[in-house]
């Protein structure tokens, strides 16, 4: 006869803490609450990806599109926490499992005693009723324990909001890492050039100098800018170095690893033809963290708290209002911005081309060819730098519409 009725309270125990007021939400570790060393994903396919998908994503080279994906699967801190969750979502379930068990021997117990005509006897009536309560008893913990793991098992379960926070706040700050390596990228390219126009300005200072058609003041100026140019060029390569390695690291590359990292396409102007401000501003207080913190905050009932804490929320609810509208700006500028930029550059390119004629056909000095063609590549570095800027104001707006948004 099962004898071990310590279960049945220990199970019971286990129910009040893990099913929270509305019966459903679990109380599990925060997110980030412990660091992981980086770690690999699993061998096997994971689920939601095909074959080819899963290549793609292993094959070192890392794209734009591929981030969210690589932090999901890669990232150290989200395997720690979505295999925290899972740990704990199957000791759930083993619990529920081992209620219904129990509650299986118990009405067991209360059968053998009811065939063995234990029930002639006013303690065998005791005893049976006993088990059949405890049967109860432990078939209800088991219920409650099954609904809250089927809850908390759901895409969209709350319980598992850490683990999606954690997943977006780690993509959006790779977004900005991955910009921030293109830009400074393209720094460096336009630098680079610079670097090598200003040293044949240099020489052909030196040159011209020797000749009498250049002053002590005409050369010092060329070394100048050439010095000026190597300074900038050496500071660029440690911040492209520092981004690259920030970026490496949020998608889940270990030290050693040297992904190549790809440029971030260009920003979809038909996007921002499509923004609702109004609608997207709710979508921000729906979604956002710390005012869904603040709703779920608890307070007295008096009047007096009652009101603040409604003044609090409304507080808030004005100041994202605000800063969305400060974000859809943000847009609209950059977007103003790169079209100027572009509108530059293909002006750039008109000259660059005649410049290039001119040279070929002698019209032009040697100086003249290389300051115009300064002029050329910083035309082209302005642009990818106005266009990536506009893709960091739509991202950072989208993302505030997700619920990452301080207030």
């Amino acid at each position: 006869m099962h004898r071990n009725t310590k279960k049945l309270w220990q199970v019971v125990l286990l129910t009040a803490v893990i099913v929270s007021i509305t019966g459903n939400a679990l109380v599990l570790p925060a997110y980030g609450a412990q660091m992981a060393e980086p770690g690999k994903a699993k061998n096997a396919v994971p689920e939601g990806y095909d074959q080819r998908q899963w290549e793609l994503l292993q094959d070192n080279v890392l794209e734009y599109e591929e981030l969210g994906d690589r932090i999901q699967l890669f990232n150290p801190n989200m395997i720690s926490a979505n295999e925290m969750y899972w740990s704990a979502m199957d000791d759930v379930k083993d619990q529920y499992m081992a209620a219904y068990e129990d509650a299986g021997d118990y009405k067991e117990d209360a059968d053998d005693l009811k065939d063995a005509g234990g029930l002639s006897t006013m303690d065998g009536q005791i005893l049976y009723a006993t088990l059949r309560a405890y049967e109860k008893a432990m078939k209800s913990a088991g219920d409650k324990i099954s609904r809250a793991y089927n809850y908390n098992t759901k895409p969209d379960a709350s319980s598992y909001e850490p683990v999606r926070k954690g997943a977006k706040q780690l993509t959006s700050g790779a977004q900005q890492a991955m910009i921030g390596y293109n830009m400074a990228s393209a720094q460096q390219k336009t630098l680079q050039t610079m670097k090598e126009m200003y040293e044949k300005l240099y020489q052909s200072a030196v040159s011209m100098q020797g000749l009498g058609m250049a002053t002590d003041a005409d050369v010092t100026a060329a070394k100048k800018n050439l010095l000026n140019a190597e300074s900038a060029l050496a500071g660029l390569d440690n911040t492209v170095e520092s981004l690259g390695s920030t970026v490496k690291l949020l998608a889940g590359w270990t030290g050693e690893s040297k992904p190549q990292i790809q440029s971030v396409p260009a920003a979809d102007l038909s996007k921002i033809e499509e923004l609702n401000l109004q609608e997207d501003t709710a979508a921000a207080i729906r979604n956002n963290y710390t005012l869904i913190e603040e709703r779920h905050r608890k307070t007295d009932r008096s009047s007096t708290r009652v009101k603040s804490k409604f003044r609090s929320e409304a507080q808030m609810e004005q100041n994202l209002s605000i800063q969305m509208e400060q974000l859809y700006q943000d847009i609209l500028q950059n977007k103003k911005n790169y079209e100027a930029a572009c509108t530059a550059y293909d002006q750039a390119v008109v000259v660059k081309n005649a410049t290039e004629i001119q040279f070929k056909n002698g019209s032009i000095s040697q100086i003249e060819y290389l300051g115009q063609m300064l002029s050329y590549y910083q035309a082209e570095g302005e642009k990818t730098n106005a266009d990536l800027s506009l893709r960091q104001a739509m991202e950072l707006y989208y993302w505030a519409t997700e619920g990452l948004l301080d207030i």
